[in-house]
């Protein structure tokens, strides 16, 4: 699965001003075209047609109820995409159900304007009527759900491009900040001091630099990994850290199976911990205790990174480079549901990550 297929839920259209004008604009051209079709074939001795426009504005008021109402209706149906039979069934029923209201409606309500004796139902025309209003729903309903579903395309398209470069913007920081020359300039001159003290540990962090460099140059942020993935990358880069800062970092993994096999878009847990470090290490002669959480709460995918420290001022607004980016992801991806906050409590600083959780093997 592909996170810049996700779209986040459209408006419904009478927030919007233009449903509100095609409602009464398509109502008055048919209670017009009906008129002008009633004025062409009136005859001598027929009833005025003056005296049945109020009955004519009364069938298209009940009209413009009964349509707006099934708008509601079928805005809680599923998009074509995702539950075709659903939609084309409850459209069909929705329309039917809403044309067999209309009929016996607007003839009982608009019964006192009747001059001809008549009575409100018609035995004779019941059926034929009924079926007429109905199919008048129908196509109403029909418009209405290709109109939406050109809305939904539309926004799927640009929340995919928008998606796109989010992702892009993230590969791009990652390079830049994150595997920045600050941070190759002291690994490979810890490096070369290792060389000539330990060998196998010199070479064990190459191999572990290499790993974290693969992950950043070839995964492809727009698909989603598994956490287990995204953490070994993690890990491939505190490794590193580790050997630089020796026994003043102190790392700790706690993370659940079922966490672990959890999907989540790339690059996103990575930016957490080196804001850890940057910010954990910004008190000197400390030893830095960085401890990285996840869990399942139910159908969320909770990941904390949890540092020794305080929240400075600049954490607190969470608007740095990296939070401020995973938090505009989080709100395209998600559609509110993915959350990341920072807090303090008893001289550690956390940040929780909080998204709906799927099975990497379906994500895939």
């Amino acid at each position: 699965m592909r996170f810049s297929d996700r779209i986040a839920a459209l408006p419904a259209p009478w927030h919007h001003r233009w449903f509100w004008v095609a409602q009464a604009a398509g109502w008055s051209l048919y209670l017009t075209g009906n008129y002008l079709s009633a004025f062409a074939a009136h005859e001598p001795g027929d009833p005025d047609l003056a005296a049945t426009l109020p009955i004519r504005v009364v069938r298209v008021a009940f009209a413009f109820v009964l349509s707006s109402l099934l708008a509601l209706a079928l805005l809680r149906l599923p998009d074509l995409r995702t539950g075709p039979r659903r939609l084309v069934v409850g459209t069909v029923v929705g329309a039917g159900v809403a044309g067999m209201i209309w009929y016996p409606a607007y003839r009982y309500a608009s019964h006192p304007w009747r001059t001809d004796g008549s009575a409100p139902l018609s035995q004779s025309c019941l059926v034929p009527c009924l079926l007429d209003h109905m199919w008048l729903m129908l196509a109403w309903g029909v418009l209405f759900v290709g109109i939406n579903e050109l809305r939904r395309a539309s926004a799927r398209e640009q929340e995919a491009l928008h998606a796109a470069r989010l992702a892009s913007e993230a590969r791009y920081q990652m390079l830049v900040y994150q595997v920045n020359p600050h941070f190759l300039f002291n690994a490979l001159n810890s490096v070369r001091a290792l060389i000539a003290e330990d060998v196998g540990r010199a070479r064990e962090m190459i191999t572990k630099l290499a790993a974290f460099l693969r992950h950043t140059l070839v995964s492809r942020p727009l698909e989603a990994v598994s956490l287990r993935d995204e953490l070994a990358a993690v890990g491939a880069y505190l490794s590193v850290e580790q050997v630089r800062h020796e026994s003043a970092l102190v790392v700790q993994f706690d993370v659940t199976p079922d966490a672990a096999a959890a999907a989540l878009p790339g690059f996103l847990v990575h930016p957490l911990v080196e804001n850890a470090l940057t910010h954990g290490f910004a008190t000197p002669d400390t030893t830095l205790r960085l401890i990285i959480r996840a869990r399942r709460d139910g159908d969320m995918l909770v990941v904390e990174v949890v540092n020794s420290g305080h929240l400075q001022s600049s954490r607190r607004d969470g608007m740095g480079i990296g939070l401020r980016n995973i938090r505009e992801r989080l709100a395209h991806l998600y559609a509110g549901r993915g959350t990341l906050t920072l807090s303090e409590h008893d001289g550690h600083v956390t940040a929780r990550l909080v998204l709906p959780a799927a099975d990497s093997a379906r994500a895939a």
